[in-house]
């Protein structure tokens, strides 16, 4: 009946089920919790910093309310896009992709300002890269698997796309970006002898831009023994240090977190989960650690379930892709991967990321409604 609203019940919570929103609904709840999350988190990170620097505690929850709000649009616009029509427009945000890093790098800024938002084109390009080598994939695979030709074109397209990134320079994105075309191929099921013939020349090279400036090679090290330079280097890895022990098993309690009064820089951005280890103990810190797992297992669980190895790849490579960037940036909060600048999916302060990110679940939630769809259209 049209118009009509049905209950559905998963683990006590009860959702409005209507004809307009179909899909993976524990993927749609970790979503949503995570962004929850955020907002909370956000908002207890940064007062102080607000008030100080805008007599304004509201200043960053206000601003990242507000690109949430244009996440949930960009989500909303590709879940009711058809995934299937990306195929036939897919090299499109490619090309804009490109075009735009670079613009960045002739304008020697990494940010783009878009009505008072800056935007980072590299979060895009790593969704547009992604899009159409999808695409490219499942319309080439014996093509893919059989000759190297096919492989090469798909490594050059994700090595110009790195390049351009890196000459910004935003290494630790650069490097996100391969990673993502890797895991891609991966499941495209190219050769392995390809990827390791070709990981021989790239990994000395990206060693080398690793350790070439000196800033980069104190970053990359410094964890290792953060105490060699408290002051420099390994500051903010002894603060993280110090925000995730002090909470123990319940944490201080919401908005009371210490390190967040100018001890740790970032504390609403790339250090936002030692705030909240801090404030929530473990007991938080896990709780939302299962929620990324969760978004993690049922994105998964959508692209397996894929009904085309179009949306298999897409699905199953966005989903990757955001999973990895939790899984960095909470090694990083624990001290035990090099600092990188990579914020945390759906709950750091919001910008770039936190939209893409949500472009890129709708993307993904398309693919599942369109798994119980009767036919492939």
């Amino acid at each position: 009946m049209p118009g009509k609203i049905q209950k559905n019940s998963i683990l006590g919570f009860t959702f409005p089920q209507s004809e307009s929103l179909h899909g993976d609904r524990l993927f749609i709840l970790s979503i949503a919790l995570l962004c929850a999350v955020g907002i909370l988190m956000v908002y207890s990170s940064s007062f102080y910093m607000a008030w100080q620097d805008f007599r304004n505690p509201y200043y960053f929850l206000k601003r990242h309310s507000l690109r949430l709000l244009i996440g949930f649009v960009a989500f909303m616009a590709a879940y009711k896009f058809n995934y299937h029509h990306l195929r036939r427009w897919s090299i499109i945000p490619l090309i804009i992709s490109i075009i735009l890093l670079i613009w960045v790098l002739i304008t020697g800024s990494r940010w783009i300002s878009v009505g008072g938002i800056t935007l980072q084109p590299s979060e895009f390009a790593r969704i547009a890269l992604l899009v159409y080598l999808a695409d490219w994939c499942s319309r080439n695979a014996n093509k893919l698997r059989q000759s190297p030709k096919g492989f090469l074109f798909v490594l050059t397209l994700v090595m110009i796309t790195t390049g351009l990134v890196m000459a910004e320079p935003s290494y630790s994105a650069a490097v996100m970006i391969l990673i993502s075309g890797v895991a891609l191929l991966v499941m495209s099921g190219v050769k392995w002898r390809y990827l390791i013939a070709a990981a021989l020349p790239i990994l000395p090279v990206a060693g080398y831009m690793a350790v070439a400036a000196s800033y980069r090679f104190r970053r990359v090290f410094s964890f290792l023994n953060p105490l060699a330079d408290p002051q420099g280097a390994g500051y903010h890895t002894i603060q993280s240090k110090i925000a995730v022990g002090s909470g123990q098993i319940w944490g201080f309690g919401f908005g009371m977190s210490g390190q967040k009064f100018h001890f740790l820089p970032e504390s609403h951005c790339d250090f936002i989960f030692s705030i909240l280890c801090e404030e929530r103990g473990f007991i938080g810190a896990a709780l939302v650690l299962l929620l990324f797992i969760l978004f993690f297992w049922r994105g998964i669980r959508i692209a397996v379930k894929a009904r085309d190895h179009f949306g298999f790849l897409l699905a199953g490579s966005l989903i990757f892709c955001i999973a990895f960037f939790a899984l960095v940036n909470i090694g990083v909060a624990l001290g035990s991967l090099p600092v990188t600048g990579l914020p945390l999916p759906f709950i750091s302060y919001g910008g770039s990321a936190l939209i893409t990110n949500l472009l890129a679940c709708g993307i993904v939630l398309n693919v599942s409604k369109h798994n119980n769809s009767p036919e492939l259209t």
